[in-house]
């Protein structure tokens, strides 16, 4: 009895579809149907069909040792050539010419010695120009101190304290007035709406009102305010160098 028929006997009278073998094994039917009809071609490469064949043998619970063998011989011709791995073997390495070797190295001098000559240039270059540049050698300039001299040619401006005691009297309604300067009384009578009574001395001036708010005051030329209200009776003293109110 041949490889194939064995094997499909034995199956049938098991009792075994190809559609259970299929479902248990996972191996397609169309590969059990080949490997019975003993049609190797259809199979796939040698490492797939020999672990189809031992996959199906073992199911089945036949001699796997003899019935693996008998499919070596028929499908392989008998050669005793070891199970071939899945993947694909490397093929040998190609061995590079001693010349492009050779190429390569002075390829690397010629580049790293363009390099080095690149860097050198633009270094010399820089410094050059640096050199150039008077304003590389300009430091930071402290500020310079004002010449003492030229301090004493700025104008300034000093107030000059009056040498006198003036004062301007309006009257804006009527008003009694008596005035005393530098201690000696100069005036006392009553001054008419719209009369005015300058005083000067050199080192006070004193008047009394009888109506405060009816005058208006200007004392060294500044107007001040009134001494107190319309009616009202005041008095002051002004003195020399004294700030106006």
């Amino acid at each position: 009895m041949g490889f194939g028929e064995t094997l499909r006997n034995t199956r049938i009278n098991k009792q075994i579809t190809l559609e259970q073998i299929e479902e248990d094994t996972k191996i397609r039917r169309m590969y059990l149907e080949a490997i019975e009809d003993e049609n190797f071609a259809v199979l796939p490469p040698r490492v797939y069909a020999i672990g189809f064949v031992k996959k199906y043998v073992r199911y089945l619970g036949l001699d796997e040792s003899q019935l693996i063998e008998e499919f070596k011989q028929m499908a392989y011709g008998g050669q005793n050539q070891e199970e071939e791995s899945a993947l694909p073997s490397p093929g040998r390495h190609k061995s590079i010419p001693v010349k492009n070797i050779l190429a390569g190295i002075l390829f690397f001098i010629i580049v790293v010695w363009v390099g080095n000559y690149l860097v050198g240039f633009i270094s010399e270059a820089m410094e050059k120009n640096i050199n150039k540049d008077p304003g590389a050698n300009i430091g930071i300039q402290e500020p310079k101190e004002p010449d003492q001299t030229d301090i004493g040619k700025i104008p300034v401006e000093v107030e000059t304290p009056a040498d006198t005691v003036t004062l301007s009297i309006k009257a804006l309604s009527d008003c009694w007035l008596r005035a005393i300067v530098d201690g000696e009384k100069v005036f006392e009578a009553e001054l008419q709406a719209g009369e005015e009574k300058n005083l000067e001395g050199k080192q006070s001036v004193y008047i009394k009102l009888g109506n405060a708010g009816g005058v208006e005051i200007s004392y060294n030329g500044e107007v001040i305010e009134p001494l107190g209200q319309p009616g009202a009776v005041a008095e002051r003293e002004f003195l020399l160098n004294e700030q106006s109110e």
